[in-house]
């Protein structure tokens, strides 16, 4: 099974790539979900580096109950689409969770008590009182909490190999949940971050990621004036760029060593519609045949709307004019395509 993701920096035009694949035949796509419990904070990296890189008792079994957490959470919050993988959800990430646990036994620390919030705490300290008063008196070493007996630690020391060998069986059984038969390749949006591909890549039996990312003007004016989030800064032009730089500076071919990994122009692929097509196919593995509906779901046509905005918006010229300056090296350039056409 090959599993094709891409992966963007908030509405650089990822799901276009996602659009696009969903129009062949042979290609299973999960749609516009976002499946990204390899990335974020207490997902699979996160585990990686406590277990692995930072192996300690607390940071260890601590990493593995924020994971269970946050696979749960997917599940029960309904973000992401995770309910796609029906029953069988809960079931894989116990047995991942098992898979990678040398020792569950019943032992607790501080932590485990904080993160049950303020009011655990303050009924945890008065049962341990209680209990001392009632037994060898306040200058008893011996301590006491409601967590003995009743809470989990868990312990591994297992290597880099076997986590990453174990986190492919994972991955992909989880997809394989969904994957029907006759199909060999599934999309999944935003698997990976478009920052340090080459760790993400290493827990995929057979990947292929395109890092998707758009002209920094019309990225501006779209949250600015359009989407209105609140997740750009966009309340002055200085922040934006400040942000956009911080965003992408880890973000490189030079990053990307697995030959996995595929950077591309939103705006390739609306105004260098076929060949930029022609290049991702080969990048997956699709043969131009199974491209069977052309159009269906990503128009280049209908996309176009949303670029070049720039030049429609004379309101904010010194803003654009900023941008251009501080942000050269990221501005698409429409002269070639300009010059094309004058060749023609």
């Amino acid at each position: 099974m090959r599993v094709i993701t891409c992966a963007s920096y908030y509405g650089t035009g990822s799901s276009a790539v996602t659009d696009l694949f969903s129009e062949c035949g042979n290609i299973y796509s999960l749609g516009d979900y976002e499946y990204r419990f390899l990335q974020e904070p207490d997902g699979i990296a996160d585990l990686e580096y406590n277990i692995v890189e930072n192996n300690h008792r607390h940071n260890t079994s601590d990493a593995i109950k924020r994971f269970q957490r946050y696979m749960s959470n997917n599940w029960k919050m309904g973000y992401g689409g995770y309910k796609v993988f029906g029953t069988e959800y809960k079931a894989l990430v116990e047995q991942y969770i098992d898979s990678l646990c040398e020792l569950k036994t019943h032992t607790w620390w501080n932590k485990d008590r904080t993160d049950k919030g303020w009011l655990f705490c303050q009924a945890d300290r008065a049962y341990s009182l209680l209990r001392r008063l009632t037994s060898g008196g306040l200058k008893s070493e011996e301590k006491y909490s409601l967590l003995q007996d009743r809470e989990y630690g868990y312990y591994t020391a297992i290597s880099e190999e076997i986590f990453l060998d174990r986190t492919r069986v994972f991955v992909d059984s989880l997809l394989r949940t969904v994957l029907p038969e006759e199909y060999s390749m599934i999309m999944v949006d935003q698997m990976i971050p478009p920052t340090n591909t080459d760790r993400y890549v290493r827990y995929f039996n057979d990947v292929r990621a395109i890092v998707v990312d758009r002209d920094p003007r019309d990225l501006y004016l779209l949250e600015k004036l359009k989407w209105k989030w609140g997740i750009i800064p966009t309340s002055n032009v200085e922040e934006f760029v400040k942000w956009f730089l911080i965003t992408r500076k880890y973000s490189a071919p030079s990053f990307d060593s697995s030959g996995d990994v595929l950077r591309l122009k939103f705006e390739d692929l609306i105004y260098r519609y076929e060949p930029t097509v022609d290049l991702l196919f080969n990048f997956v593995g699709v043969k131009k045949e199974d491209h069977i509906y052309p159009r269906k779901y990503f128009n280049p046509q209908v996309s176009s709307h949303n670029t070049r905005l720039f030049e429609n918006h004379i309101e904010y010229k010194k803003d654009i004019d900023y941008i251009e300056h501080y942000l050269n090296e990221y501005i698409y350039d429409y002269t070639k395509l300009e010059l094309a056409e004058e060749t023609k």
